[in-house]
């Protein structure tokens, strides 16, 4: 995904940064410049998540060095002077060496330019992105026809609101509207951005009409805004699943299964990744398909017993026990494809119980315990990579799986500290 954080740099007859300054709205984004604060400077990284792109605005150095750990590698400056242009970019290498000297790596970085409501790469003399402000209906109605009108390949921002810093959160409300039809509206190749002024505001921006906003300028002088914006995006990326050949099934006793009740509705094919031992999670169904028993229910994964791994966003596991309403999950799809969802609540009963064991490629056997009923399932197939198969998949009742059966699962290496990655040694049987 994109990063861009805003800057103003210091005039050169007064030393102080200039505050920014958007000719479309009249100054909607500008704030009093703070004696002694760091240039205000947008940052683009190149790559995306499901092609959505964050941008930053902010005059703390601490939450630019935490944009270059997040991967930023271009920075644009709202300057017009050649003079400040070269300031600007001796500050940006001066954070990137500041970064690389505390043993991080911000790689190669560059510097776009603002010239007017434009920003603009210089070295290549092109736009890249128009700004509009949005106060009203009738904002929201030109800004509509500019973007049914595009021919594609343009980027607005789009800042709602009267430009009033008093204005409260509870004013959020009325842009709901107008950002949804940006959303419809716009084709393809069109990409619109909300500006948002906090990580709330801009993952709401991110998930209007489902699509979302193709990204955000959040404002903030929050380093954790930064981070939790930019990990929301990090956790829509795609899994690598793989396939395990079933090996064991045992009926085996009782346990306190959790039911993992989503605040949305699944579609066939996702699920989420369980397991006894963390080295290999397996593709559990969500309960979206009808039964003779029993009406479906899309909105709940039934997990397993409450010692069970499950992956979260940004690639942490947790134990099932721990799980409550309000946290975020990772639902995943049988190409791997992810999304971040809210839990609504979490079940946890005494039910019967299945084990069920299966063995990677690598020759390693892992283990899941599920509950023994016919709309527990676990996701079989053959993945998207598999020659000649096109990523088919079946969702089995687990009281039907036979020893061979062919079940996606997730593998990762390593071990699990608080549900952190960790580089050590572990045994799990």
């Amino acid at each position: 995904f994109s990063f861009f954080i805003m800057a103003s740099v210091p005039s050169r007859r007064t030393g102080l940064p200039r505050a920014p300054h958007c000719g479309r709205c009249g100054g909607a984004w500008a704030k009093a410049p703070r004696p002694r604060a760091r240039p205000r400077v947008r940052a683009e990284k190149g790559g995306a998540a499901k092609g959505k792109t964050l941008w930053c605005e902010t005059t703390d150095e601490g939450t630019i060095l935490e944009a270059l750990k997040q991967g930023v590698d271009t920075f644009l400056f709202d300057v017009q002077s050649e003079y400040d242009r070269k300031e600007a970019d001796k500050w940006l290498q001066a954070c990137r060496k500041k970064l690389d000297a505390g043993a991080g790596d911000a790689g190669e970085v560059k510097a776009l330019f603002r010239e007017e409501d434009q920003i603009v790469d210089v070295q290549q003399s092109l736009p890249a992105a128009k700004f509009f402000h949005v106060s009203g209906p009738g904002d929201a109605a030109a800004l509509s026809e500019h973007v049914a009108q595009s021919e594609g390949n343009e980027t607005f921002i789009v800042a709602f609101g009267s430009g009033d810093p008093d204005e409260g959160a509870g004013s959020d409300v009325w842009k709901i509207i107008p950002a949804e039809s940006l959303v419809a509206l716009k084709g393809s190749a069109t990409k619109v951005l909300a500006v948002a002024s906090s990580s709330a505001e801009a993952q709401t921006m991110l998930s209007i009409l489902e699509a979302g906003m193709d990204g955000v300028v959040l404002q903030t002088e929050q380093q954790q805004d930064v981070i939790e914006v930019a990990q929301a995006l990090k956790a829509t990326r795609r899994e690598a699943l793989s396939e395990a050949s079933v090996t064991e099934i045992v009926y085996e006793g009782l346990g306190d299964r959790a039911c993992v009740d989503l605040c949305e509705n699944l579609k066939p094919g996702e699920g989420m990744l369980v397991g006894s031992f963390s080295r290999g999670l397996f593709l559990v169904h969500s309960e979206c398909e009808e039964s003779a028993y029993i009406n479906s229910r899309p909105f709940r994964v039934n997990a397993g017993p409450v010692h069970s791994y499950v992956l979260m966003p940004n690639n942490r596991t947790a134990y099932l026990s721990e799980l409550k309403a309000g946290d975020e999950v990772l639902v995943v799809d049988p190409q791997g494809g992810t999304r971040v969802c809210t839990l609504g609540r979490v079940k946890i009963e005494h039910r019967p119980l299945v084990k069920i064991s299966a063995k990677l490629s690598s020759g390693d056997t892992i283990v899941c315990h599920l509950q023994n009923a016919e709309t527990v399932k676990l996701l079989c197939g053959r993945t998207e990579n598999s020659p000649g198969h096109g990523g088919t998949w079946e969702a089995v009742p687990v009281n039907e799986l036979q020893i061979g059966s062919k079940v996606l699962v997730f593998e990762q290496h390593g071990a699990r500290h608080t549900g952190i990655a960790v580089e050590e040694q572990i045994t799990e049987r």
